[in-house]
């Protein structure tokens, strides 16, 4: 399980350092995995300061976190 989980945030962090500012939609897509469930994964890699969250109208788009 933690193989899967590192090699999951290994692929969204490439995602967002390639072409920041995605929403959750797009990234979805590009890992074949469903909306809401990449939504709370997202939510948990906020919260640990590996990603950070911007809304833009009523769209939430996600960037690398430059800190870490």
């Amino acid at each position: 399980m933690a193989k899967e989980y590192k090699g999951l945030m290994a692929k969204i962090i490439k995602l967002l350092e390639d072409d920041p500012g995605q929403p959750v939609k797009d990234l979805a897509r590009k890992l074949g995995l469903n909306r809401t469930y990449l939504a709370g994964y997202l939510k948990a890699l906020e919260d640990q300061g590996y990603i950070k969250l911007k809304r833009i109208g009523p769209a939430k788009v996600y960037f690398k976190n430059e800190v870490t």
